[in-house]
């Protein structure tokens, strides 16, 4: 699976061209919501629609600290 690497707003603008080229309506109203992990945005890339922004194949690690 591919997921965008950006900024908040490239994340939202990716998922506002998928959101209307899809037509969802009824239950699904976007494409995907845009996940902050250490000052990066990451959103999934749809098949249907290649982006030219960043992209990795893997999420990540976030640890959490345990006390």
């Amino acid at each position: 699976m591919e997921y965008i690497k950006g900024t908040k707003a490239e994340c939202l603008a990716y998922d506002a061209e998928v959101t209307a080229g899809e037509k969802y309506t009824g239950g699904t109203v976007r494409w995907a919501k845009p996940m902050e992990i250490d000052g990066y945005y990451y959103m999934t890339v749809h098949d249907r629609y290649p982006t030219t922004l960043t992209t990795v194949t893997e999420l990540p690690v976030v640890e959490d600290n345990i006390i």
